[in-house]
């Protein structure tokens, strides 16, 4: 099988020197501190060190290119990056099996009794784990079957002998997650976010904050994890996007957006959601405040 990189270079970038000296990512946070707040500027610094845990220094250095639309030389000061920053790192630790594996081990490297932790995942969740075209293909099976939410349970161990290699093996797996279908698509998902944000900006500066908010809804594992994306999108392609086209007119975006933020956190189907969306577009702008 071909591997999509070549080996030299997956061996430099995981085993190599610089693997071993995150000085790019740490380099690029001291041009940024200068610009930011300081209540900002430690929860960028938090989220760096975390994301080079999580994934390599590359991954951080994303992060850092990302805050860096919002703050540098001769940007306007960003209001909203305090609260945008931190959720910007937890979806870019989103959960999977190797995240959950490192994260019980760690956690037991650290002194503490860590007992052993069961995680549920989705058919679909492993099959992301692969390479793109195969991740398509067993998606497609999985589909045709009816299997994509069917539901795993692992089980990791902090605990010596084969349980903790098992969970080892798994954290091991992270070294690939770069190179997988699930990494692309979180990734397109924080840019769609990112892009939605900068479009409420630009319309309804004073729904900005709401639509930072609207990553809280996405969270969990398994099923709920892809439900709470499914009705992330239904928000979007629903409400945001239409009032930011013209196609709607003119309503309180962010009254609007607090209304289906609150009903979209006791995860509805996405269709029931889309049912109440379209009765607040046709309710008249006073309507539109939560009770």
């Amino acid at each position: 099988m071909r591997l999509p990189v070549d080996f030299r270079l997956l061996k430099e970038r995981y085993f190599g020197e610089a693997s071993r000296k995150p000085w790019v990512a740490e380099n690029r946070l001291a041009e940024l501190a200068p610009y930011l707040q300081p209540e900002t500027a430690d929860i960028v610094q938090r989220a760096v060190a975390a994301l080079m845990i999580y994934q390599d220094p590359d991954y951080a250095l994303v992060y850092l290119n990302r805050v860096g639309r919002y703050a540098g030389p001769g940007k306007a000061p960003c209001a909203f990056l305090v609260s945008l920053a931190p959720r910007m790192d937890m979806r870019m630790r989103y959960a999977d099996p190797p995240s959950v594996a490192q994260a019980t081990l760690t956690e037991s490297g650290d002194g503490n009794s860590s007992p052993s932790r069961r995680a549920s995942f989705c058919l679909c969740d492993f099959a992301g784990m692969l390479p793109p075209d195969a991740a398509d293909t067993a998606l497609t099976v999985m589909s045709y079957l009816r299997l994509s939410r069917r539901i795993v349970v692992l089980t990791f161990s902090p605990q010596a002998g084969w349980k903790r290699r098992w969970t080892e093996a798994w954290a091991l797996l992270r070294y690939a997650r770069s190179y997988s279908r699930r990494a692309k698509t979180e990734n397109a998902w924080v840019e769609r976010w990112l892009h939605m944000i900068d479009r409420v900006r630009s319309t309804q500066p004073e729904a900005v904050i709401e639509m930072v908010r609207s990553a809280d809804i996405v969270c969990g594992l398994g099923a709920d994890y892809h439900r709470d994306i499914a009705n992330w999108n239904v928000i979007v392609d629903r409400l945001v996007k239409p009032v930011c086209d013209g196609m709607i007119a003119a309503i309180d975006l962010a009254a609007a957006l607090r209304v289906v933020l609150h009903a979209a956190a006791d995860r509805p189907e996405p269709a029931v959601l889309e049912g109440q969306i379209n009765y607040l577009i046709a309710a008249q702008p006073s309507r539109l405040e939560p009770a």
